[in-house]
This record gives C-alpha cells, structure tokens and sequence, in this order.
C-alpha cells in the first residue's frame, strides 16, 4: 500500500472503487455511489464524468436506479457498459481447444471450437490457436476499447505469475511459456492459469457461485480439476500451483496415473475412468460420448460405468469437504442428461463419508456455464486485471 499522500494512487484506487460498483451493481445514481463508497459528491461526479467520456458507463433515464426513494427530483441512473470492449476466453482441452469472444460482463457473443489431435505437436497446437484468436479478434464488432486482452485455461500445473505451463500430463506439455507466445503474437495482454481454477473465478464472478464466499469448482474431462474458493479467495498455495484433488490417492496399489503417482482419484472418477470401467464390463472399446449416448439408450454397463465413476467422485469430495468446508461445490461435466444423476449420488456419498456434513453440508450442483465454464473464467482473468485497480483487487460486493 502506498503512502496517502500519493495523490495519483488515491484517484486511481476512487476510479476502481466507483468502477466496480457499477459493474456489479448497476443501475446506481451519484447520490447512492457516494452513500455506499463514502465518497463525496463532488469526487463521484468528476470520477463519472470520465467514465461516461471512456464509455465504461451510460446514463440511463428509462430505469429507476437502485436506492432512488422517488421523492423530489429523480437522479440519473448510471450503468456499467459492457459493450464498451471485449474480451477473448479459450478453453485449452485435452483434445480440443475452445475460443469465446465476450463483451465486459463475461457474456459469450461468438464460438470457435476446434479438435486437436493425437498426432499433434505443441507447435502446432499452438499455431493453430493462435490462428483462431487472430480470427475471433479480427471478426469481433468495433467497440471503443477493442479487445483488451485474452485469458487461457489449461489442465495441468501452470505457474501464472510467469505464464509458464510446468505440466500438463494429459495434454503431455511440459514447460511451455505459453502467455509470451501469445503476447508476442497477438500484441495483447494474456493471462493464463489452470482451467478449474478460471472456472472457479468465472462461476463466483458470474455463474452460479456468485455471491457464495466458499466454493469448490470441479471440471471433469480427461482428468479432475479442482478451483477452490475460500473466503473470496482463490486458494493458490506456495508456488500457485494448489488444487490438484484430481491426484489424491484412492488406491496406493492402483493403476498408474500419467502424473506419475499410482491411483489417482481421476482414474476412478474421470471421463478416462468411465471409458476404462466400460471396457471391463463389454470388452469394447467406446468413446466417453458413446458410453453416454449407451447409457441413455438403457445400457445397463454404461450405467455401472457412469455410477461406478459418481461414487470414487463422491468419496474423494467427501474428504475435501472435511478439509475445507465449502458451502458450494459446483460440477462442470459432459455427463449431459445423466449428470442429474451424478450429482444425487455424489451428493448421497459425501453425506455417507463427511464427519462435518452432519453440521455444514455442502450444496452439490451442476455449474451455471456448463462446458463454458473455463472460457468464461479466462475471460474472468482478463477482465480482473483490467478493473483491479491499483490494489489489484477487485471491488465486487
């Protein structure tokens, strides 16, 4: 924290505090800003007076802003402007890779999805993502801030002060400096971080966490990966690499994981461990989609497979419920129409297993984003580095 007399600071930290309570909590008059800020009149107005110059913020006379009593004479409602710029979110998957081009509320306005395969390098993979990114920011509509950055997800351990992908065993990426080949390419700010953990952010930002201080985001693919949430704090650890519930040990003398360790929670409770369960019980090879289209079709081994996978998911959420106590945990699958399910009996096992269920349990449900949920949370990134301020923290509530 600089000294108060900084008098640059001190406008800049009243800009982001003004800022952000509109993004959040629009429609606001002047008067009602300066009541919940403890601003004055005067610094509200000259602070609004340059956000309606930059387009970040609208007069409105056709709503009533909140806090107006609607006596005497009635004040200007003022709202955040999301179509002010835009932001680009990619999901980087195991086998694919997914770019959303969003206005400045995390609003998805424009898909691109693309397969990546096996054969594949990481040159390419790259290349062809940023191909893409240069297409979305290209096609995107005009708007007075342009794009203000990108954001990228990714399933593996990411070191996201440097930009650096350490290891992504699924994706079979080791060391990548992800966030400067893009920066280079793109000539945009990029942000990257583990895909649960934008997804974590993108759900308590704007999906079905927000609002909730203590949530767990889990996102099911290939592997297991795990955002939590304590406080309104995403839990980084020591080298900002904390989360990976998806290598708990289930089975010390279980199957080998590609992490290195031996059975893993995600080969029991994965896509992979799915499609491995199915195998067993058919002797036939399926893809994770197939195995849910069998399952939908009453393919009694598809089902075995699916709850077989729901309760290892259970157990392993029960012991991470005892050890941090959410109130949310929010799961982002392709289980499709069986995911209701899913959700029951994992909910069924964490109330079986959990000491502290009994006394705070926690509310198991589907993400509000779905299969969005990553690349609506690396736009998140970008979007709190903009309006962070120069606390870099975001004003939210």
């Amino acid at each position: 924290m600089r000294a108060t007399g900084d008098q640059t600071y001190i406008k800049n930290l009243n800009r982001s505090i003004v800022l952000n309570l509109l993004r959040f909590n629009s429609p606001l008059s002047r008067v009602e800003i300066s009541r919940q800020t403890g601003l004055t009149k005067a610094t509200v107005s000259g602070i609004i007076e340059q956000l309606l110059q930059e387009q970040y913020v609208l007069e409105d006379s056709h709503v009533e802003p909140t806090g107006s009593t609607g006596v005497g004479r009635r004040p200007v409602p003022l709202r955040f402007n999301p179509s002010a710029g835009h932001v680009i979110g990619v999901d980087l998957g195991v086998d694919y890779f997914r770019v959303l081009v969003m206005d400045l509320s995390c609003k998805v306005l424009t898909t691109y999805d693309e397969t990546i395969g096996e054969s594949d390098s990481t040159d390419d993979a790259i290349r062809r993502m940023v191909d893409i990114i240069k297409l979305a920011i290209h096609a995107a509509n005009d708007t007075p801030l342009g794009v203000i950055g990108v954001g990228v997800g990714i399933p593996g351990l990411v070191d996201s002060n440097r930009g650096v992908i350490l290891n992504a065993p699924n994706l079979h990426w080791k060391d990548v400096s992800l966030r400067s080949i893009l920066e280079n390419e793109l000539r945009l700010p990029v942000f990257i971080d583990n895909e649960a953990n934008v997804g974590a952010i993108g759900e308590q930002l704007f999906g079905a966490g927000r609002g909730v201080s203590n949530v767990v985001f889990l996102s099911l693919g290939r592997g297991i990966g795990t955002g939590v949430i304590l406080n309104n704090h995403l839990i980084r650890g020591q080298a900002g690499i904390a989360g990976e519930f998806g290598h708990m040990t289930i089975d010390e003398n279980g199957p080998n994981c590609s992490c290195g360790n031996k059975g893993c929670l995600e080969l029991y409770a994965s896509e992979t461990a799915v499609i491995r369960h199915y195998h067993q019980l058919t002797n036939t090879t399926a893809s994770f989609k197939n195995v849910i289209r069998q399952m939908e079709k009453g393919d009694e081994n598809a089902k075995k497979a699916v709850e077989s996978a729901a309760h290892f998911l259970g157990v392993g959420l029960a012991s991470l419920v005892n050890a941090l106590n959410p109130a949310l945990i929010l799961i982002s699958s392709r289980f499709d129409s069986g995911e209701e399910n899913v959700i029951q009996r994992v909910s069924q096992v964490i109330s079986e297993r959990s000491f502290i269920a009994p006394y705070s349990p926690a509310r198991v449900q589907t993400s509000q984003f779905g299969s969005f949920s990553c690349g609506i949370g690396a736009g998140a990134l970008v979007l709190q580095a903009h309006f962070s301020g120069p606390d870099s923290q975001a004003y939210s509530s």
